[in-house]
């Protein structure tokens, strides 16, 4: 079959599938998965989170200024989200606490890869969202603002960009941008997590 054929939205997932399974196995994801998480814990991985996002997003505001697009991603940011977690929690954010290699993005189809991550983890956040709120009483307003993203309207936003993200599919050069970004920005991911130790605290006490 003509990869031209193909639905971008695959061609991204079937690509960055082993970057995307080495995230999902990482230390910091794992331990957020589990039912003995320890809130100092959580809230390092917030401000793992923060830093990471800080810098992402300026990158896309800026190629968005330099390059409109035909997609409205402004309620789609995900730093005011993790600015009120830090706020509920009474943590200073650090925007450069983890210093990583953003991928430069410079084009739709790199900005289209960045954002197939960035969606995509939003997605994956929901079930984590839930988790949350189950094993340690965590919601939207008491510190879970980021994981719970676009909360009841969450397929909605997923399927609108996917719609956006296919009408680009016939375009072979600006899918090969855009899958090589993606995959860089994956690695942008692990690098965060791997980069910044766990901390040995010890379990802290959550309301059933």
């Amino acid at each position: 079959m003509n990869t031209q054929t193909i639905e971008l939205r695959t061609r991204l997932r079937d690509a960055t599938a082993p970057l995307h399974n080495q995230l999902n196995q990482q230390p910091w994801l794992t331990a957020l998965l589990s039912k003995e998480l320890a809130l100092p814990h959580y809230q390092q991985l917030l401000s793992i989170y923060y830093s990471l996002y800080h810098q992402l997003e300026i990158t896309i505001k800026q190629c968005i200024k330099e390059q409109p697009i035909a997609f409205d991603y402004q309620p789609r940011y995900k730093t005011p989200l993790l600015l009120n977690d830090l706020a509920y929690w009474h943590i200073q954010p650090e925007p450069l606490c983890c210093q990583v290699s953003v991928p430069a993005i410079n084009s739709l189809g790199a900005l289209l890869g960045l954002l197939y991550v960035l969606e995509g983890s939003t997605l994956g956040a929901s079930h984590i969202a839930k988790h949350l709120q189950q094993s340690y009483g965590y919601t939207r307003s008491t510190g879970s603002d980021f994981f719970s993203g676009y909360g009841e309207q969450t397929q909605t936003y997923w399927q609108i960009f996917i719609t956006y993200l296919n009408s680009f599919s016939d375009q072979e050069d600006l899918a090969t941008v855009a899958i090589n970004t993606a995959g860089l920005s994956f690695t942008c991911f692990n690098q965060a997590l791997a980069n910044s130790q766990i901390l040995p605290f010890p379990r802290a006490e959550y309301p059933s």
